[in-house]
Parts: C-alpha cells; structure tokens; sequence
C-alpha cells in the first residue's frame, strides 16, 4: 500500500531494540509471564504439525506493544478504526529444544485477536522467505479466529507472498496462512483490525 507513510525511523529503532532486548532477557520458554517488561499481546506456544508425514514444530510468533506515542502516530497517518498495534515477530528462542535450524515455518493458522492486518517489515534474516495462504477442502476460504489445522498435507496452498522490506502489506487474517522459510526471524510492525479499513485509510 504505497500511499501510505513509511514508519518514522525512531518507530522502526524503538520496534527493533523493543524486540532485541526482550530475547535476550527471556530466552526460556514458559508460562509465566508475568515479569516480562514489555507486554505480550500473545502467548507463546509450541505447536507441533504433521506435515509430509513427519511431526514438525512451529516457530514462536510472540507479539509485544509499542509506546503510545506509536499509537497516535498510526491514528494520525494510517487509520482511526484499528483494534490493536504493536510489533511482530518469527522467531526460535537460542534455549529452545527445538533450536536445531530446522524450525523455518511458523504453521498454518487464522488469528486470534484480528480480522484484518496491515504489516511492516523492519526486519529479515533472508529475502526468500514467504507468507502462504491456504484452503482446506471441504472448508470455507474465510475461517473462525484462532483456527489451527494441524494435519497439513491435505491443505491446498492457494497463493504466497514475500513481503517487501519497509512497505505495508494489507491482508485478511482469516484466511489460513503460514510463514515459510524463515531462516532466522522476522520483525514487523502490525496493525490490526477487526473491521475491513479500505475506505477509512488516512491518505496522504
């Protein structure tokens, strides 16, 4: 969406040193979180996948907050009927079990907290990796949040993407996607919405 403005530099830094430090003070998966010093929007959760035959395991998507002085910023620019913001991330905590090099796919899912996303990259281990959107026969291409097929290879993958660095990506998240080939992660700030924004865009 090139009408829309870039993130101002200090939002893309405080994104990045927001997540940075957030991995390094808490590398152990468990379900405490109540000292963390940002606030997760989402829990993290191992989950395992049967694809090809063979188990395989999700990466983390944690999501944290921004300032909220981000907040204004996105309602200013972008779009007054957003639900939440914040940064997203694909990543394998260095301490994981399963930190083996071979976790380079975040599984097939439709969102919880949003029906519609506008995403920012800020960050990217490799340029090849790639968000895939699916169908399960049978089933409706729009699907209930928090939907999370585990048995895979009986999806039919109906399109893929790699999001460009810095741009804005509009998507509907209740569509089943994935993100594949993450070599080691992937950063983005995240809009989302629980109402279809085209039309109430703030335009420049």
């Amino acid at each position: 969406m090139d009408h829309l403005p870039n993130v101002p530099d200090e939002y893309v830094h405080l994104a990045l040193t927001t997540v940075n430090d957030t991995i390094k003070q808490h590398k152990t998966i468990t379900d405490d979180y109540q000292d963390q010093p940002v606030s997760m929007i989402n829990t993290i959760q191992e989950r395992v996948f049967v694809r090809n035959g063979q188990e395989i395991v999700s990466r983390y998507n944690p999501r944290y907050t921004l300032e909220p002085h981000f907040n204004d910023w996105v309602t200013d620019n972008i779009s007054e009927e957003w639900s939440h913001i914040g940064v997203a991330t694909s990543i394998v905590f260095e301490d994981s079990k399963y930190n083996d090099g071979q976790v380079i796919f975040q599984g097939p899912h439709t969102d919880l907290t949003r029906s519609y996303a506008l995403l920012y990259v800020i960050d990217q281990s490799n340029p090849d990796q790639y968000t895939a959107f699916w169908q399960e026969p049978g089933k409706g291409l729009h699907r209930k949040k928090d939907t999370i097929p585990t048995e895979l290879d009986h999806l039919v993958e109906i399109d893929r993407v790699c999001m460009p660095m810095n741009t804005w990506v509009y998507f509907n998240t209740t569509i089943l996607h994935s993100i594949e080939n993450v070599m080691g992660k992937r950063v983005a700030i995240h809009v989302g919405f629980d109402c279809d924004p085209f039309g109430v865009f703030v335009r420049s």
